[in-house]
């Protein structure tokens, strides 16, 4: 079916139906005073709740048609004031309805929303629709003066009425119950029972009783007790359908003039009927509200009892395996495992491990753990560990087994907790043999350190050898070809400057011709320490091979170095030199080079350097001279 047909559909079947609604409520006896404005129970404004409940703002067109017709042709307002009034009969209910829904759809379940259902869905919605229809209803309609208002009380007396008779009721039946709530406690034939009995009766006091009679009027609380019964023992659903049975068959009692509820041809019979109403809605509402989250109670606890149980059952079956299993597993464990109290010491249990490392059956004789102890005080330590920690792992201590044999024991303890008491599962090996290693191990781990360092001590020897001359114990050529490009890079980078002294003693070769080698060495020696003397700690003294010097001295100026040279040959002229026995005295040729006026690389400043000695021995030697593109300048 399209869409707007269904809604078309939906919308004239809602309009029949109040129509209808209208017609039953017009055959009920009413006010001679007030006529059709006032009557007892008013059927659509229950009905028009019902369904703004069930379809909401949807239902809007079907309610307002409905009402407006029901106005015009069954009360026979005029058709301006019927559509105006209708306005009112239908927003009313959608009002209350739209804040009902927002709680629940079937409000009869938790005694909150029952209030919430009397006060906005039933007395205000019969209040807005009475106060609209105050307004559009005139003079020529409604009376005049106080007679006014008691026409529209009584207008929305009918309007509660009918709204407490039909709403519940009607929800039900437009609206299927949610699962939770449609569980029948009682069983099926219990429920027909309490349904038809009920009803039965209902039509014996209400149809068939003579109302001539006082014991008929006197059965009346048992309707009561019939529908609190219902809805305590069966669905609520049930208790509102009965309700509405039996409210039914007391407004027809009164139309066929017989039955408990017609009491005289006037208005009374309808005003005990209509009173019968009220009561026995407002019980309904709130006893079975207050039945219903009782049962849910009863629901939820049995289901969190069912749960616990379960839990406790499962858990129960749980903690037996888990027992087993932690038996067999520490049965079958390749370690020792023991357990002990932690007060006291006594052992509950040790696996056959454990018995074959102790030598003993553990659990006989009210043994202890620090009964294998050799120091009991080390137990008193583990023990205050378990108690701060909870746990102590992999703790070194000496023991010993029931035939006083010694040994290392590696222990893993944790405390457990059972029935209020501290328990100790320990765990231990053997760790003898790994001791007697370790020691062996540490005597090698000595030797070998004693061994390294001794060849380190060789190492730093053999390198001083490699780097020094023996003769002088300056430093040689090797050591001078490392140094200098090292030193001439971190100068340049510091834009600095490092001077090249080649030193050579001047005719040296006429004293290992007159005097021998050794006394030359000794003349080459005294040199050595004297020119190691001569210099700053920062400056590098190196032998460059026979006679000749090479010194290096970073960060110093050209004339300093210069002035420096001149010292040095004047200070060597006034040396003298005890070689063996005889007393000697020798001069210096100096040749001077810088960089970078000289060159930047090593292989530059050697050979200006030393093409300045050759020029100061052809000069005539025990002189400084200085690199050939500043001589000049400086000579």
């Amino acid at each position: 079916m399209k869409p707007w047909l269904a809604s078309a559909s939906g919308t004239l079947i809602s309009a029949a139906a109040l129509c209808l609604a209208a017609l039953l409520s017009m055959q009920l006896p009413r006010s001679v005073d007030f006529g059709a404005l006032a009557l007892p129970l008013w059927l659509p404004a229950g009905l028009a709740l019902a369904i703004a409940m069930r379809w909401g703002w949807r239902s809007a067109g079907g309610l307002w048609l409905g009402m407006a017709v029901s106005n015009a042709l069954v009360l026979h307002y005029a058709w301006p004031a019927a559509l105006l009034i209708a306005l009112g009969q239908s927003g009313a209910p959608l009002l209350a309805a739209s804040m009902l829904r927002r709680q629940q759809a079937l409000p009869f379940y938790r005694l909150s929303r029952v209030l919430m259902f009397l006060w906005c869905g039933v007395l205000g919605s019969a209040l807005l629709s009475v106060v609209w229809s105050g307004f559009f209803l005139d003079a020529g309609i409604l009376p005049a003066g106080v007679e006014r208002w008691q026409c529209l009380l009584a207008r929305g007396l009918g309007e509660l009425s009918g709204m407490l008779a039909l709403t519940p009721s009607a929800l039900f039946l437009l609206q299927a119950e949610p699962t939770r709530y449609s569980r029948n406690p009682a069983s099926w034939l219990e429920s027909m029972l309490l349904l038809w009995a009920s009803l039965l009766l209902a039509v014996v006091e209400f149809i068939v009783a003579d109302y001539r009679h006082g014991v008929a009027a006197s059965l009346w609380p048992l309707f009561f007790i019939a529908l609190m019964w219902v809805a305590f023992r069966c669905r609520l659903a049930l208790a509102y359908w009965l309700h509405s049975g039996i409210v039914l068959l007391a407004f027809g009692g009164v139309l066929l003039h017989n039955g408990a509820a017609y009491q005289d041809p006037g208005l009374s019979g309808m005003a005990a009927a209509g009173m019968l109403l009220l009561v026995q809605s407002l019980a309904l509402l709130v006893f079975g509200a207050l039945v219903a989250e009782r049962r849910f109670t009863e629901d939820w606890l049995r289901r969190a009892n069912q749960t616990l149980e379960g839990k406790v059952v499962e858990r129960t079956r749980q903690l037996a395996e888990s027992e087993a299993r932690l038996k067999l597993m520490a049965d079958a464990s390749p370690f020792p495992l023991a357990m002990n109290n932690l007060n006291g010491g006594g052992l509950i249990y040790a696996n056959a491990q454990a018995e074959s490392l102790f030598k003993c059956r553990l659990d006989a004789q009210q043994r202890r753990v620090q009964d294998f102890y050799v120091d009991p005080a080390e137990r008193e330590g583990i023990s205050a560990l378990l108690r701060s920690q909870g746990a102590v792992r992999d703790h070194e201590v000496q023991l010993h087994d029931a035939e006083g044999r010694q040994f290392w024991a590696l222990v893993s303890c944790a405390v457990v907790h059972s029935d209020q008491e501290l328990y100790v599962i320990s765990g231990i090996n053997d760790i003898s043999e790994r001791k007697r290693l370790e020691r062996s191990l540490h005597a090698a781990n000595d030797a070998l350190r004693q061994h390294v360092a001794e060849i380190e001590s060789l190492q730093v020897g053999l390198r001083e050898q490699v780097r020094r001359d023996p003769l002088t114990g300056l430093f040689n050529r090797r050591y001078l070809d490392e140094i200098l490009p090292r030193l001439l890079a971190h100068m340049l980078a510091l834009d600095g400057t490092v001077a090249v002294m080649m030193v050579d003693a001047d005719h040296f070769k006429r004293i290992n011709d007159n005097y021998g080698h050794q006394c030359g060495d000794a003349v080459l020696a005294t040199l050595g320490a004297f020119l190691r003397d001569r210099f700053r700690s920062g400056d590098i003294v190196c032998r460059y091979g026979g006679e000749e010097f090479c010194i290096l001295m970073p960060g110093i100026a050209l004339d300093a170095a210069s002035h420096k040279a001149e010292q040095l040959c004047a200070a060597v002229r006034q040396l003298p030199i005890q070689a063996l026995e005889h007393r000697l005295h020798i001069t210096l040729s100096i040749g001077l080079s810088v960089c970078p006026l000289h060159g930047e690389d090593p292989e530059s400043l050697i050979h200006a350097a030393d093409a300045a000695l050759y020029q100061a021995k052809a000069l005539g030697r025990d002189q400084v001279r200085l690199a050939s593109n500043v001589q000049s300048v400086l000579s």
